[in-house]
């Protein structure tokens, strides 16, 4: 229960006023849990589904909740590695980017372009005769599986910051397990309510982008930090979504 209190504190809007503990067992049970949290957004972002909208807006709705209930933390994470990537300096001025509050014209217009087009994407996938509402419940499910397996499995890039402070407290292992749990779980249920096509194609896709956006990470940053955490979930969405446009159309 703390380790799922944490995960709302930190990842929602959700007020949680406690103080928590933040040890090896809360902190490895709140990035094992990181996925179920994408589940509920998802479950919330649904509700767009009851309103007599068009494909576009219901589209809108749900990038909306997303961003909103998430509270903008990982379109933030986008925005600034986009700023430091897109600076085309080293590797440790890059590094200083991320830290750096400000927002530039990069990151400005890499997020107009990352919401605009994740908007026409799940638009043109509502209006496909096969879409099914579950597939709103589990992208965010996977990508935030996806953000924890390149959590688990890539160093830290500085010595400082709250991913390194998690990433001294989390037991990698056992969260490295819970993911994999979490991805066949999620996998299942997409086979079971869909089509098994659907979910291979999407266990593949997953496991070319965890093993490309790591190594990119590490190429460019040389390890991984919060703000690169935080873009890979809205990657991964952006790529699940497309994925899935592809198959259904």
């Amino acid at each position: 229960m703390k380790s799922l209190l944490l995960a709302l504190q930190f990842f929602t809007i959700i007020p949680v006023h406690k103080n928590l503990p933040m040890e090896n067992r809360q902190i490895s049970g709140m990035y094992s849990l990181f996925p179920w949290i994408g589940a509920g957004i998802g479950a919330i972002s649904c509700l767009g589904l009851y309103f007599e909208w068009s494909n576009l807006m219901t589209g809108f709705s749900i990038v909306f909740l997303g961003i909103l209930l998430s509270g903008g933390l990982h379109m933030d994470g986008f925005i600034d590695t986009s700023d430091a990537f897109f600076s085309y300096k080293d590797r440790l001025k890059r590094l200083e980017i991320l830290d750096d509050p400000r927002v530039g014209a990069f990151g400005v217009m890499a997020v107009v372009l990352l919401v605009i087009g994740k908007v026409i994407i799940v638009s043109e996938v509502l209006a496909a005769e096969s879409f099914h509402w579950i597939f709103i419940l589990l992208i965010p499910f996977f990508s935030r599986a996806t953000l924890t397996m390149l959590f688990g499995l890539t160093r830290s890039a500085k010595e400082s910051g709250l991913a390194h402070f998690f990433k001294q407290k989390m037991n990698v292992n056992m969260v490295l397990f819970a993911t994999l749990f979490n991805f066949f779980v999620g996998l299942f249920l997409i086979g079971w309510f869909t089509d098994w096509l659907i979910a291979i194609t999407f266990a593949a896709v997953l496991l070319v982008f965890i093993c490309l956006f790591r190594h990119w990470i590490m190429k460019n940053f040389g390890g991984v930090t919060g703000d690169l955490l935080g873009a890979s979930v809205e990657v991964s969405e952006v790529v699940l979504w497309l994925t899935l446009l592809l198959l259904l159309s």
